[in-house]
């Protein structure tokens, strides 16, 4: 009898055994084809093309409306103040703050990839001091393309949004100030050096990034005369926004360039390239104090920009921690026939400016 008992118990046991093992074999395929699909279906990416195609299809939207847009149907001037004002925040909202706000919502994007991260009172403190001689090198450069310009006789088209006026109320100024700089800077650095780096593929090279994104905001500021220094802002912006991590320390190095030019506007002008074309008669004093000034600021400028390379080591091993816990498809990926696209509607909107 307890032998009759034992073997039962010890079937019992086996009979359990194998219940538990049919019970997982059950379930692993469930959870194995669960898991499967969890890793090969991923969450969508945004890309560097869907991007520029985006900011480039409202950009030439809005720019062929206004170029053919008739006078007599706006009751101010194109030219005017109001008119620039008009015209500059409906290009930026619909081509920077709308795909930041599409962009961000679909793909969810986290604010901290766009705007950064708290960079430091050192950080912000050295995106000040680099805007200083930044602004009079800039300025020079600009001085010296123009003096180039108009002695070997070559025309340039004027940018497609400006504006002439002669009111020096305050009304006029603050309009101004915030159409022409405050809301620009803002939304510019939002999306060329926050966006646009937020879909940039991790692991990639970080150098390419910066010529591309100074690329692209000289070709969004459609500015003949200026492409040139307007690119080597785009590339400077780029590289305080990667040293610091924050899209605000650009901000402030563009503010450090706006006191700095109205400090020095007196000793080095900025050359107006219509009253230079007309004149046709260069100041040899110009070009004297162009260069000294190119010289002087360069010798400011490396220092600070060395300084600022020091604390670039913290974005390095913040972007390798993002490469390990994002993977974002390759670069051609990230390109593809939308990056080839917007660049063809950003040529076209130069063809338009240039008159080819």
């Amino acid at each position: 009898m307890d032998k009759f008992e034992s073997l039962l118990s010890k079937d019992h046991v086996v009979f359990e055994d194998t219940a538990k093992e049919h019970a997982a074999f059950e379930e692993s395929p469930e959870s194995s084809v669960a898991d499967e699909g969890h890793d090969s279906v991923r969450p969508p990416f945004a890309t560097i093309g869907s991007v520029v195609l985006f900011c480039a299809a409202f950009s030439t939207f809005v720019t062929l409306i206004w170029k053919f847009l008739p006078d007599s149907f706006l009751p101010f001037a194109k030219t005017s103040l109001i008119g620039f004002s008009v015209i500059t925040l409906v290009r930026l909202f619909l081509s920077l703050l709308l795909p930041i706000l599409f962009f961000s919502v679909r793909y969810k994007i986290q604010d901290t990839l766009i705007m950064g991260r708290y960079p430091g009172i050192g950080a912000a403190l050295l995106s000040f001091l680099i805007g200083c001689p930044a602004s009079l090198i800039l300025v020079a450069i600009h001085n010296l393309l123009i003096r180039f310009f108009v002695s070997k006789g070559i025309a340039l088209a004027l940018p497609s949004f400006f504006y002439s006026s002669e009111d020096i109320s305050i009304e006029s100024r603050l309009l101004a100030l915030a159409a022409a700089f405050l809301i620009p800077v803002l939304l510019q650095e939002l999306f060329f050096r926050g966006l646009l780096f937020s879909v940039w593929p991790h692991g990639h090279a970080v150098f390419p990034k910066m010529l591309l994104s100074g690329f692209l905001f000289a070709v969004f500021m459609q500015n003949p005369v200026d492409f040139i220094p307007l690119f080597f802002l785009g590339v400077l912006l780029a590289y305080v926004r990667h040293t610091t991590n924050n899209f605000l320390c650009p901000v402030i190095t563009q503010i450090a360039m706006l006191v700095t030019y109205c400090l020095f506007s007196s000793l080095l002008p900025f050359t107006d390239y219509i009253t230079s074309a007309i004149t046709n008669d260069p100041d040899p004093v110009s070009l004297y104090t162009a260069v000294a000034a190119l010289v002087m600021s360069l010798l400011a400028f490396l220092p600070v920009l060395a300084q600022l390379r020091r604390i670039s080591h913290e974005a390095a091993q913040i972007a390798q921690y993002q490469e390990k816990e994002e993977s974002n498809p390759g670069m051609w990926g990230q390109l593809g026939w939308s990056f080839a696209l917007g660049l063809i509607l950003f040529a076209a909107n130069w063809v338009l400016l240039l008159g080819i």
